[in-house]
């Protein structure tokens, strides 16, 4: 570990660049729980209910989701990679400057009984100035092949009662808050106005959170779609694990696969990218 790359404190631990951006992140969930830019503004919300011990996910951050996402399937909603015990496998100051990080969750007897299949996990953070790039890799350790869903589910730090969506338009999408309506994102922007869980199916561009006088880009590679999601106020109260206007805090821009699962042969590896920019 370098010297930069700081001690725990409380149970999360911290990786500071040169330029004093840093992330703090924990084993439990595998997950980047804070993105301070180099200009010293938090990126990520972080529920100040959050349970950073567990067993449940943390409520914030960037939660790893695998090996399926939302109830899309007939495992435990989003997976157990949230609510497992990862690894570091790495956690430095890189020559370069950049901050780094990279930990790992490998199938046990407790991902087995839920889904019966070796895996391995990598989530790589590397961050400096104003980005922060997050890298997923799915490796099938296995002898057969599998099926999985997955998503970096990004909780973004905005004033939600302003905030505005650009890159969406012309998207095929399931709208998971009004009956799974099937739908096409006609606006060029999309508001925050209410209870929102859209699907957005087929993202090829680059998506905008924009509010106020800063902008946060987002850019996926591999991830097929992009999931927009704030739970308003009627679903916020029953969150035990987020305050009454916690909602009015956060925007989730969650890039993913969640339309058509990913099929993994024995011994390969999939990869995935989301790209942070502000400004």
């Amino acid at each position: 570990m370098h010297p930069n790359a700081d001690a725990s404190t409380d149970s999360l631990s911290t990786v500071t660049a040169t330029d004093g951006a840093r992330i703090r992140f924990s084993t439990h969930g595998g997950q980047i729980c804070s993105w301070t830019t180099a200009d010293g503004i938090e990126r990520l919300y972080l529920s100040p209910r959050a349970d950073l011990q567990g067993p449940a996910a943390i409520r914030g951050g960037v939660p790893v989701i695998f090996p399926q996402f939302a109830n899309e399937g007939p495992l435990p909603k989003h997976g157990f990679a949230r609510s497992s015990l990862w690894r570091v496998s790495s956690s430095e100051t890189l020559p370069c400057g950049s901050g780094s990080v990279e930990m790992r969750l490998s199938d046990d007897a407790a991902t087995r009984q839920v889904w019966p299949h070796p895996f391995e996990l990598v989530l790589r953070a590397r961050f400096k100035g104003m980005e922060l790039d997050l890298s997923l890799a799915v490796i099938n350790t296995g002898s057969a092949p599998f099926d999985f869903t997955c998503a970096l589910h990004t909780y973004l730090a905005a004033n939600a009662t302003e905030a505005v969506i650009h890159g969406l338009q012309g998207l095929h999408y399931l709208d998971s808050a009004d009956h799974r309506r099937m739908g096409v994102q006609q606006e060029e922007l999309l508001r925050i106005d209410r209870e929102v869980d859209r699907f957005f199916f087929g993202l090829t561009g680059p998506v905008e959170l924009r509010g106020g006088a800063t902008s946060i880009r987002v850019k996926q590679e591999a991830f097929a779609d992009v999931v927009v999601w704030n739970p308003w106020s009627e679903l916020a109260r029953k969150l035990a694990d987020l305050p009454d206007d916690g909602f009015r805090h956060f925007v989730c821009i969650e890039s993913g696969t969640v339309q058509r699962p990913v099929s993994l042969a024995p011994g390969k590896e999939w990869l995935a990218s989301q790209h942070l920019r502000v400004g």
